[in-house]
């Protein structure tokens, strides 16, 4: 039962949850069984602790997920649901905010345990922070703005400073981000977000 399920609702090589087979009704210690038997009979392969992956159905090689995969899956993003986003540095990186790459992969969740904790997926450190608002698909990239405005020049390189108006407008721009959605959820960041968006003179592309 369990192997049909997992094969039905997963691609070889995507991480897979002890916690996303508990719909089938099965105690927690006949779950963990059921895991263990498949793995030894090398239907099913371990990534790490209550982390797992099919292999490829033609058996000729095992597709192991990457530790940044098994992150997004378990903090951010899955194929069904978005309850999460990359922030700070790591953020303002991809965007080209700031050249320093970070050590330590930034997240915010909904799955976070605790305020602000330091995970390790596979042998990768990220900080996991908790959401202050509940993400979801229709919200993250919003929250995921005003999360960087609130702390934009912390995070700007100067020999970015010039181009990170055009850079954040760009972002507006690709996540279809309006003035409707900031309204919504700025009151529960810091005034100086506000102060960001007018330094910056983003009103132009919030329509």
């Amino acid at each position: 039962m369990l192997l049909e399920f997992l094969k039905k609702n997963f691609g070889p090589g995507k991480p897979i949850f002890t916690s996303d087979a508990e719909c089938l009704g099965l105690s927690p210690v006949n779950l963990r069984q059921q895991f263990k038997k498949l793995c030894d009979s090398h239907q099913l392969f371990r990534f790490e602790a209550g982390v797992f992956f099919l292999p490829d159905p033609n058996g000729e090689y095992y597709p192991k997920p990457s530790a940044n995969m098994v992150a997004e899956y378990k903090y951010i993003r899955n194929e069904q649901d978005v309850y999460g986003y990359y922030s700070g540095y790591t953020f303002a990186n991809q965007l080209g905010l700031t050249l320093q790459v970070p050590y330590k992969e930034e997240i915010v969740s909904n799955n976070a345990t605790a305020v602000v904790r330091e995970v390790k997926v596979g042998n990768i450190p990220f900080f996991i922070r908790r959401a202050r608002i509940p993400v979801t698909r229709e919200n993250c990239f919003t929250l995921q703005l005003l999360d960087l405005l609130k702390d934009v020049e912390e995070y700007t390189d100067y020999e970015c400073e010039e181009e990170a108006p055009d850079r954040i407008k760009g972002f507006i721009q690709r996540a279809k981000i309006t003035r409707a959605d900031i309204d919504k959820y700025i009151g529960e960041f810091p005034l100086k977000t506000y102060k960001s968006i007018y330094d910056l003179r983003l009103e132009s592309v919030l329509a």
